[in-house]
């Protein structure tokens, strides 16, 4: 049974704090706010030690903070509460009376604040400036709302393509089998039966495809300093057996490294390998070469193969759609899905992949990865 849907709570006023040590400075600060209903003053601390536990007990979403007070001053109360995870990340608008000397400044903003006011206030100054922040905090939030709806939405996604995985898989698993046992049938129930049982392989091999496509792009955020000679020889480990089989030597030069998700990298270059081997000319060798030089900002890497090459009827801007199996794929056995996964992947780190005919025929996909800055 589905669980039902807990509704949304209305966003409400933003929770500020007050901090001065004249009492009559924070009420007129109070007074100017209470005009304003998106304002909601939770606590007035008069000095900084008071400051720094109402904002461990009311985690305010901005403070008014003075400069100059006995004791602890406004600049190290500000440190102090930056250095709490939870609290690290609140507006400080610092109330000062001092000079506005930079220097003076330039501390205030090293420690968090994101504005100044005067004394003595001028109440459309500070209106002016609340309402400014306002309307950031709001569009913070909704750009934060809308972060975390998309997070729940991808890991509803996930479990959906997990579960259908599974779902699909249980059935076939018992079909493969039984056909598998009709295989030692004689005549013609036999060649019904090898028939079927590859096309429930086909099945399988698409069920895994797709998942691999949806999990593709997961590589954003898992990025790490990955050698990519070191992710080419595992490619070429996995892909040993269609290697054989097309007699391919695969060849490369320096390759770099570069800031990417390790068992990606090593997919995309097993793809587009294997996808080289699928499509060698006739009973030629395959020789294919994997490159990489820096331009820019970014690493370009070229894998190019002696093969069939790239269609002739405009159906290369198609290479990389899903499900797309132009002419010269009809005979060849797969699921369309293997060059969608290797944009998939590539754009997830940042880059571009193309392809384009390579010189002496074959063809040569080039793809970017940002240089890690580092």
């Amino acid at each position: 049974m589905r669980q039902q849907e807990q509704p949304v709570d209305e966003a409400g006023p933003i929770r500020a704090l007050i901090v001065d040590d004249e009492r009559l400075a924070r009420r007129r600060v109070r007074e100017m706010l209470q005009s304003d209903r998106e304002i909601d003053v939770v606590g007035e601390p008069a000095n900084g030690p008071e400051a720094v536990m109402a904002v461990r007990q009311s985690n305010p979403d901005l403070m008014f903070l003075d400069v100059q007070m006995p004791g602890m001053d406004g600049f190290e109360t500000a440190a102090q509460v930056k250095q709490r995870e939870r609290s690290r990340h609140i507006p400080i608008i610092f109330l000062t009376a001092i000079s506005r000397e930079l220097h003076q400044q330039l501390r205030g903003y090293e420690v968090g604040a994101v504005d100044y006011i005067s004394k003595p206030y001028d109440p459309w100054v500070l209106r002016s400036k609340v309402s400014v922040f306002i309307n950031l905090y709001e569009k913070t939030r909704l750009l934060q709302e809308q972060a975390a709806e998309l997070a729940r939405a991808n890991r509803e996604l996930d479990e959906f393509a997990e579960m259908l995985s599974h779902d699909l898989r249980t059935p076939l698993v018992a079909v493969s089998g039984y056909l598998e046992l009709l295989e030692g049938l004689d005549g013609e129930g036999r060649d019904f039966a090898s028939r079927a049982l590859e096309a429930a392989r086909s099945m399988g091999s698409l069920i895994d495809d797709l998942l691999s496509y949806a999990r593709a792009g997961k590589a954003v955020g898992a990025l790490r300093s990955t050698d990519a000679a070191k992710a080419l020889d595992q490619a070429l480990r996995n892909c040993h057996v269609d290697l054989e089989e097309a007699g391919g030597n695969v060849s490369h030069g320096d390759l770099p490294v570069v800031a990417a998700d390790g068992p990606q990298l090593v997919r995309l270059f097993q793809n587009l390998i294997g996808n080289a081997a699928k499509y060698r000319r006739g009973d030629q060798p395959l020789q294919v070469s994997v490159e990489a030089e820096r331009s820019g900002a970014e690493w370009l890497f070229s894998i190019t193969d002696n093969g069939v090459g790239l269609p002739h009827d405009g159906e290369d801007d198609d290479l990389f759609a899903m499900f797309h199996r132009g002419a010269a794929s009809s005979r060849q056995p797969g699921s369309g899905i293997g060059l969608a996964i290797c944009k998939k992947i590539v754009e997830g780190h940042g880059g571009r992949i193309w392809a384009e005919p390579a010189e002496g025929g074959g063809a040569a996909f080039r793809f970017t990865i940002p240089a890690d800055s580092h």
